[in-house]
């Protein structure tokens, strides 16, 4: 029966997921039965608010042995397809009723902990939602029968998120540059790319190319409009010869506690900041990225 219904489920999902998470979804075996919508729901909202109401209407939260995590994964990455078509009302109402479900079963928490990292916030995740994954890192921090050890890496997720939502100061960081000297960032009155990244990833030596192709983007960094910072998160012994090629008005440093300040689940890690030193935008692609820097000086 949970493989019938699975398929029902996933049938109707066809038309609104991406084709890899289709995928996933038909080779997994599900945790429990999930919900069917009504036949007299005829729009995609309709349904997908119905769906996110009513997922876990099937789930054991009282278990209190662990579960399949790979199985959990599945199951949260279906939950959250529905996100993307129902209402903010639902969702929300949805995702807090979840939280206040798990929230006396430690066990448990800590497994949708893992599956909320992985759909919500890793890198491989279909969509990022710093709202909603904080709102189950709270629960996790705030459980008093969670083992403080166990509780550390959500910690600091929090404190990274919270530090760099865009809305806020971009927050100040010291690094050293390619002559070893100690500088620091902070906002300045020009408007500033800041990007966090490995020198030997592919797919950020092709983006490095086209962005220091771009004419519109070289004119306003040679004019003094834009700043272009470029730091990497982590020790590299020769890391001023694998940058020893990039653009001569690119800022270029190295910081490994800045990976502690400022929220870096992947890399390329891209922050606008605005001339006003807030936080305009960020985890854009590098198109996008350059698109947001020359909208603000045009």
């Amino acid at each position: 029966m949970k493989k019938y219904i699975s398929i029902i489920f996933t049938i109707f999902l066809l038309s609104i997921v991406p084709i890899q998470a289709q995928q996933r979804v038909l080779q997994i075996e599900p945790l429990f039965e999930y919900p069917v919508a009504p036949d007299e729901l005829h729009s995609i909202q309709e349904k997908c608010d119905y769906l996110v109401k009513n997922f876990w209407n099937n789930f054991d939260f009282k278990t209190k042995n662990a579960i399949d995590q790979y199985a959990l994964n599945e199951a949260f990455e279906v939950y959250l397809t529905t996100f993307q078509f129902a209402s903010a009302k639902e969702v929300d109402q949805s995702f807090d009723k979840l939280i206040k479900n798990l929230s006396s079963n430690p066990l448990l928490l800590m497994q949708f902990g893992k599956a909320a990292e992985e759909n919500l916030y890793g890198p491989r995740a279909n969509f990022w939602s710093d709202q909603l994954y904080l709102k189950l890192l709270d629960a996790i921090i705030k459980n008093k029968k969670i083992a403080e050890k166990r509780k550390a890496k959500y910690i600091s997720q929090a404190a990274t998120i919270r530090n760099t939502e865009i809305g806020k100061t971009a927050p100040e960081f010291w690094f050293q540059d390619k002559e070893r000297a100690s500088k620091q960032y902070f906002p300045m009155s020009t408007p500033t790319l800041l990007i966090f990244g490995d020198p030997d990833d592919t797919d950020w030596r092709l983006a490095r190319l086209k962005m220091e192709s771009n004419f519109k983007l070289s004119e306003a960094l040679e004019k003094g409009k834009i700043n272009i910072l470029y730091i990497l998160p982590m020790d590299k012994e020769n890391w001023a010869n694998e940058v020893s090629n990039y653009n001569k008005y690119w800022t270029l440093g190295q910081s490994n506690d800045v990976k502690n300040i400022y929220d870096i689940r992947v890399y390329p890690a891209i922050y606008i900041v605005g001339s006003d030193g807030k936080i305009a935008k960020k985890n854009l692609s590098i198109e996008d990225s350059v698109t947001a820097i020359l909208e603000l000086v045009n």
